[in-house]
């Protein structure tokens, strides 16, 4: 009975199994891929979709920054201010390919003040958990006014995707 377990297996079961997708194989004449590329009118409603987000996102953030200058606590603000920033991060990592010269510039020009918000968010709320160390920083915190010049070039390109 040993031996059997080293019997040679018959010809049948070294027979390769029947292809279930030979038939497929010989119906179909060629595959096309089809690049995953937004159209322009697509990259265009994309990019509108997330500069309206970031000027909605911009309000709430200028108020986190007064509050952040008033030296709220910090307990309070961190909770609002780490989601926010972060937000502003992933918009910007959504950006869509551009689709002609004109996106490109509201492209870069979109990817910029949205990382300058992010940044900003996030250097204001270390700046808050660290002004017990020196004046100097509580001097830059009184400074904090707003999103600034960054914000207005974000509503300008609102402006120009809203009406194009």
């Amino acid at each position: 009975m040993a031996l059997r377990i080293f019997r040679r297996p018959s010809a049948e079961r070294l027979a390769a199994p029947a292809d279930p997708h030979a038939e497929l194989r010989r119906t179909v004449s060629s595959v096309t891929i089809v690049p995953d590329e937004d159209t322009r009118a697509d990259a265009r409603a994309r990019l509108l979709r997330i500069v309206a987000e970031a000027v909605l996102l911009q309000d709430k953030a200028a108020e986190l920054l007064d509050a952040i200058r008033d030296r709220e606590p910090l307990a309070e603000l961190a909770p609002r201010g780490g989601p926010m920033a972060t937000r502003f991060f992933e918009l910007r990592r959504q950006l869509p390919p551009p689709a002609d010269r004109e996106m490109a510039r509201q492209c870069a020009t979109v990817s910029v003040v949205l990382d300058h918000h992010g940044t900003l968010i996030v250097s204001a709320l270390q700046m808050l958990s660290m002004d017990w160390r020196s004046p100097a920083i509580v001097e830059q915190l009184e400074r904090l006014d707003g999103l600034g010049a960054p914000a207005e070039r974000l509503d300008g390109v609102y402006a120009e995707l809203a009406h194009t």
